[in-house]
């Protein structure tokens, strides 16, 4: 008799992941998302340009992997872990990984923006699903208890404690090569 495991979900939070842009660097964004309480959507990686929040459903190991040296360029260490609960609640839901001419033609044009193409046939692959996205159109704001911020380093837990006077506005900086074991 073959034995059935419960699947539970990959984790328990989304990961939010800043990065430089013409505001500032990576930590000057992650700091004003914490003044505002907002994530703002951006269209960068959005086929149909409209703005969203992009959100990673990905559990640690696979988050070590994303966020290493290498491709810093896409991602970098500092961002904002919520809820999944609270992003659903709020409307965040996961992308729909098809071949792009699929979702055009099962979708209405005002949800193109869930769909991140797929292409396996394509030399390389195109496939990001290891990535466990999630969307949410425009912004997310973040919820009044239990945002924790994600740095780096203990040097750049401190920092963010400095540029707030001792009480960033979220539950908790974790640095993260303490969870990955790269301190």
């Amino acid at each position: 008799m073959a034995h059935c495991a419960l699947q539970l979900p990959t984790t328990a939070m989304l990961t939010h992941f800043t990065r430089r842009s013409a505001e500032g660097d990576a930590m000057d964004n992650l700091v004003a998302i914490l003044r505002t309480g907002v994530i703002q959507g951006s269209t960068r990686m959005v086929r149909t340009k409209r703005a969203v929040v992009c959100l990673f459903d990905a559990p640690l190991p696979e988050l070590h992997r994303l966020l290493m040296r290498s491709n810093r360029r896409r991602y970098e260490p500092f961002g904002i872990a919520i809820d999944k609960r609270y992003a659903f609640a709020m409307g965040a839901r996961p992308v729909i990984y098809m071949p792009w001419c699929e979702g055009c033609q099962l979708l209405d044009e005002q949800e193109w923006w869930r769909v991140v193409a797929i292409d396996l046939e394509q030399t390389p692959p195109l496939d990001w699903t290891f990535e466990r996205e999630w969307r949410i159109a425009e912004q997310l704001q973040l919820p009044e208890q239990g945002a924790v911020a994600l740095v780096e380093t203990w040097r750049d837990v401190d920092d963010l404690y400095d540029r707030f006077g001792g009480a960033p506005p979220c539950a908790g900086v974790i640095p993260l090569s303490d969870l990955f074991g790269s301190n």
